[in-house]
């Protein structure tokens, strides 16, 4: 063994060995790290944060000051540089929207809500001239908590929300021409829901509040025949909750409100060849509402964010789909954030933005982003604090 007052350009070769050896004998499985990045220009909660064809990140919208509940401010992060800067606001402010790149250098943003209205309607992120365009759609689109997928066609699907009540209409966007055209109709009107694209194409829609209170059933969208198709029911009723897409095809859906109230801890499946829910053994170690799900480059999902005012310690999570199991991350992220978003960059981590801080008690928004990096090694395994092993 070295002796503790070994050099440090001595100790850290022989323990990024020792930590080389261990995760090939597949002994030590890296949880990731957590590090801080830039200050937001604009510290908020409930917005969407999208990562753009050049690997930048637009921040829209949200919940900005009690004084100016939503914001049409808008903010891009870099990568390379670690910084968030100001961009073009958009056309209206919006809270509780939706946001997704269109595959040719533009960032749909559609519905939410913002002065007083639901915002049934949608505009365009240039990336390269970083400016927003309303997009003429000829009839309302989306509403408060509307979702959007991509389907494989490139066309972007709009399902659901509220506006008026709880919205039944599915419309498709077409990037090649700007205009947006109805599809088939949900079978039950809801809002608070997911959408997942399954790897057929298809597109799970899961959960929700709807007419009667929380939805049961998920519904399935064929893109190929514009319908929808009413599933066996979930294992729980939930809203508000989370959904990812795991690699062997299957569709992990966790968390969000029990009926009655409480957050649930519990996950369920959906397998697209029976199209039926089945439940996990496994749980989340807390329950979440309002957080986000990842699927990262090797296949787990990261899991972040919670509404829970009683935490002392900010947590974070993975799921291992190869053993249906959640892992606590160790040590977590620097704060808990709660109505955050969580964006996948192009080199595989992820970026950490705004929300409500949950460790706050004057329950102040988060100023700062934060990168998770999957791939990094936490020092934890010596925890003696020197850089080589224990005796």
């Amino acid at each position: 063994m070295l002796p503790f007052d070994a050099p440090p350009s001595f100790r850290r070769p022989a323990r990024a060995a020792i930590l080389a050896l261990a995760l090939m004998a597949g002994s030590v499985q890296a949880q990731g790290m957590f590090t801080t990045t830039g200050e937001m220009v604009t510290p908020r909660s409930s917005h969407v944060a999208t990562r753009m064809s050049d690997g930048r990140v637009l921040i829209v919208g949200g919940v900005f000051t009690s004084s100016r509940p939503t914001t049409e401010l808008a903010e891009i992060y870099d990568p390379a540089t670690g910084t968030f800067t100001e961009t073009a606001p958009m056309s209206v402010p919006r809270v509780d929207h939706a946001a997704l790149s269109t595959g040719d250098g533009r960032v749909l943003v559609v519905g939410g809500y913002g002065d007083g209205e639901t915002q049934a309607n949608a505009e365009l992120f240039d990336v390269e001239k970083e400016t927003f365009t309303t997009v003429d759609a000829g009839m309302p689109v989306g509403g408060e908590r509307t979702a959007a997928v991509r389907l494989i066609d490139g066309r972007i699907l709009v399902v659901g929300g509220f506006n008026g009540g709880y919205r039944k209409e599915s419309w498709l966007f077409d990037p090649e021409t700007d205009t947006f055209v109805r599809t088939g109709d949900l079978n039950f009107g809801r809002y608070v829901h997911t959408a997942t694209r399954l790897l057929d194409g298809r597109v799970l829609v899961t959960g929700g509040l709807g007419q009667g209170g929380m939805r049961p059933e998920g519904e399935l969208y064929d893109p190929a025949t514009g319908t929808w198709t009413v599933t066996p029911p979930m294992v729980s009723l939930r809203e508000r909750h989370a959904a990812a897409l795991l690699g062997d095809g299957r569709v992990l859906v966790a968390g969000g409100y029990m009926d009655g109230g409480g957050q649930h801890t519990s996950a369920e499946v959906f397998d697209p060849v029976t199209n039926t829910f089945s439940a996990l053994a496994a749980s989340m170690a807390m329950g979440r509402i309002d957080f986000r799900m990842r699927a990262l480059e090797d296949g787990r999902i990261f899991i972040f964010g919670s509404y829970n005012y009683e935490l002392t310690a900010s947590t974070a999570e993975l799921f291992d789909p190869a053993t249906d199991t959640f892992t606590s991350i160790q040590p977590g992220p620097a704060t808990e954030r709660g109505a955050l978003d969580a964006t996948l960059l192009a080199d595989g981590t992820v970026l950490l933005s705004g929300g409500d801080d949950m460790l706050d008690p004057k329950g102040g928004r988060v100023t700062f982003g934060e990168i998770y990096d999957p791939n990094a090694q936490s020092d934890a395994i010596f925890a003696d604090g020197f850089d080589t092993p224990a005796p």
